[in-house]
């Protein structure tokens, strides 16, 4: 996946863009656009291709780009809209904005500090997951608080064919009742119950099929919230560690030191990512978080 070039390529060298890969197995880096420009559903395609085929895709230079326009880019690569339960952390003026940080307003938080600090891929606990997510870095520290991506392609075509053959046709069950306590200490009793009820677990292949490039794909969910079935607990637990072992290693990697204006979007049919730490009690950092979902379940 990592030195191939696709149609995409040629269409973007067409329209004077830069691209630039970001390491060998993931990501690519397209510069010359402008976000908050009307859309162009030339560059638009040019954009989900890329993306669709290094699973990572950065455009900086975005400081300019309004919580409004950033909702209205992202409807471009698909129309369902996430709405995160947890209101009080969203954006007050564009719901679908999750805010991620350590962000203090009115005296309260405005933000979700811890969320991500595990490895994962987004809304895995849906039976319909995260297709696209949005980043939009808003304010960041001067150093650390990097964010990790990692292609589960790359990854399973990596792996030794005897496991390859092994683990396709298993399944994942993913609870969003145990992540949720993981990702949100503070919530109280009510809200941890409520997210339960409403988010009841779902099972998933552990190797889906990407449903636009047609190639197989690790598809572990996450690392907080996440059980193999058909074995017995250890040896799940066992085979989950060693799976997730390999699909981090360096070279199906790339990690993303955020500059202020940053865009990244990823494709979550075939990636894990995971946020890193920083001194929080010296910097602020913000992320604006949108994601669209599937409207196809994995398979």
């Amino acid at each position: 996946m990592g030195g191939g070039s696709g149609c995409w390529r040629a269409a973007a060298a067409e329209a004077g863009l830069g691209v630039r890969d970001l390491a060998p197995a993931i990501g690519v880096e397209v510069s010359g656009v402008d976000l908050a420009a009307p859309e162009d559903p030339a560059i638009t395609a040019i954009l989900r291709a890329a993306c669709v085929e290094r699973t990572l895709l950065l455009v900086r230079d975005q400081g300019h780009l309004t919580p409004g326009g950033h909702v209205d880019f992202a409807r471009r690569f698909g129309s369902d809209l996430d709405l995160h339960s947890r209101r009080d952390l969203c954006h007050p003026d564009q719901h679908a904005i999750f805010v991620v940080g350590n962000v203090i307003e009115n005296g309260r938080a405005a933000g979700a500090a811890k969320v991500g600090l595990n490895w994962h891929t987004d809304h895995y606990h849906l039976q319909h997951p995260a297709l696209f997510t949005f980043l939009h870095a808003i304010t960041v520290p001067p150093s650390a608080g990097e964010t990790r991506y990692a292609n589960g392609i790359a990854a399973y075509e990596a792996l030794p064919a005897a496991l390859r053959a092994s683990i396709l046709g298993m399944r994942v069950r993913h609870s969003r009742a145990r992540l949720f306590r993981e990702l949100f200490p503070d919530a109280t009793e009510e809200q941890c119950a409520a997210e339960a009820a409403r988010f009841p677990d779902v099972v998933h292949p552990l190797v889906r099929t990407h449903a636009e490039s047609g190639r197989l794909g690790l598809y572990l969910g996450g690392e907080w919230g996440s059980v193999i079935e058909g074995l017995p607990e250890a040896e799940a637990q066992a085979l989950f560690i060693t799976l997730l072992g390999h699909m981090t290693r360096p070279e199906f990697v790339h990690a993303h030191h955020w500059r202020p204006g940053d865009v990244l979007i990823s494709d979550n049919r075939c990636s894990l990512h995971r946020a890193t730490e920083w001194d929080e009690a010296r910097h602020q950092r913000r992320l604006h978080r949108l994601i669209l979902l599937d409207n196809v379940g994995p398979v």
